[in-house]
C-alpha cells in the first residue's frame, strides 16, 4: 500500500512539473527549448544516480516577498548544487528549468522499481 502511495506522488510530482515548466520554458529562454529530437543531440549518457541527487532537493512551501503569495517549489540555489545545468540567471535571479527534472525523475523511478521487484522476489522466496 505504501508503495502505491509512493508512485502516486510520484506521478503527480512529474505531472505538476511538467505543467509548470511547460509554462517557464518560453520564459527562461535560449538555453532552453522543446525541441528533443534524437537527431539533434551527440553523446547521449544515462542517467544514473537519480535517486541519491533528488533526495538532496527540498521542495518547499514558502511566500514570494514581492506578492505575497503562497507557493511551492525548490530554491535555484540548491538545486544548482546538483543539477547545475538547469538553473539560468535573468535579471541577476535564479530561474530553474523545472520541465528538464522530468529526467531524473523517470530514472528514479526506474531506480526505485528494481529495488522494489528486488525486495518483492526475496520476499517471495520466504
Amino acid at each position: 500500500m505504501k508503495l502505491k502511495n509512493i508512485f502516486a506522488h510520484i506521478t503527480f510530482a512529474i505531472a505538476a512539473l511538467t505543467a509548470t515548466g511547460a509554462a517557464l520554458a518560453s520564459d527562461v529562454g535560449q538555453p532552453c527549448c522543446p525541441f528533443s529530437d534524437s537527431r539533434l543531440k551527440s553523446s547521449p549518457q544515462a542517467l544514473s544516480g537519480s535517486t541519491e541527487q533528488l533526495l538532496k532537493l527540498q521542495g518547499l512551501k514558502f511566500t514570494w516577498k514581492e506578492t505575497g503569495k503562497q507557493d511551492i517549489g525548490l530554491m535555484a540555489q540548491d538545486v544548482q548544487a546538483v543539477y547545475p545545468e538547469l538553473v539560468h540567471e535573468k535579471n541577476e535571479k535564479l530561474t530553474v528549468d523545472y520541465q528538464k527534472l522530468v529526467a531524473p525523475l523517470i530514472e528514479s523511478i526506474r531506480e526505485l522499481n528494481l529495488r522494489i521487484e528486488t525486495l518483492e522476489k526475496a520476499q517471495a522466496k520466504m
